[in-house]
């Protein structure tokens, strides 16, 4: 009776603070328009490739890269499509120097998101498998209240056989019972330090996303500033000025 007393409020009053898992909430970075940026980086990659090979546009993967850590960055896709060849490589490497986006950069983006979809995908497995022993051990402590009724109710008609088969089996049941509790804790303490990994991760993929965008948005502004520069030296109408002295 003693376990009894320990286990009842652990299935019925504790469980949920002990073994229930609540979703965390995560914000996803939407500081650029990534389906936007996507077709512009497809249209210039497609254009300046003249019908090259047949593959998905890398400036497409590499729009979706830039978007975000949790839309196209962490994609399947990202791989093989950056290691095309030909006119479309060619056409992505323009993008890239154009957008002022590095391998380097890329590559760490790959190597985050990689590590972020796989902790993602056993973080979820866990999870599941958590919420199946819990299931398991709210069955098993059901089955012992009912072979404890079955006892009483035995033992009431003097069928004290019967009491005693039911308070046997009871025993057994309290046993695995024991076992899928001790699983339970178990497995919650290998999801809260897969949870921490997964943060971790997701900071870093936040990096990832900050840094693109300030690279982008540092070469649009020297690009800008270029282009001011190189219509103010090509200016034909400021050069008559110049020529007749009134600069």
């Amino acid at each position: 009776m003693r376990f009894r007393a320990l286990l009842v409020p652990l299935l019925f009053g504790q469980v949920s603070s002990a073994f229930i898992l609540r979703q965390k909430q995560t914000s996803y970075p939407s500081s650029l328009h990534v389906k936007d940026l996507e077709r512009d980086i497809e249209e210039r990659s497609r254009r300046n490739a003249k019908g090259g090979a047949g593959e998905v546009a890398a400036g497409a993967v590499l729009g979706g890269l830039i978007g975000g850590p949790f839309g196209a960055l962490f994609g399947a896709s990202i791989g093989s499509n950056l290691g095309a060849k030909g006119a479309l490589e060619r056409a992505r490497k323009e993008e890239m120097e154009r957008l002022g986006v590095t391998e380097e950069m890329l590559q760490s983006a790959r190597d985050v998101g990689v590590a972020l979809e796989r902790s993602l995908e056993g973080l979820k497995a866990t999870r599941e498998s958590l919420e199946t022993q819990q299931s398991n051990a709210r069955r098993l402590d059901a089955k012992i209240e009912e072979l404890y009724d079955k006892a009483k109710s035995a033992l009431s008609s003097g069928d004290e056989d019967a009491a005693k088969r039911f308070l046997l089996e009871r025993t057994s049941v309290q046993d695995k019972l024991k076992r899928v509790l001790t699983q339970c804790a178990e497995e919650k303490r290998r999801y809260e330090q897969m949870e921490s990994n997964v943060s971790i991760l997701e900071e870093k993929a936040m990096e990832v996303n900050t840094l693109l965008q300030r690279t982008i948005g540092a070469k649009a502004i020297v690009d800008t500033g270029n282009l001011g520069l190189s219509l103010s030296k090509e200016d034909p109408l400021l050069q008559k000025f110049r020529d007749l002295g009134l600069d």
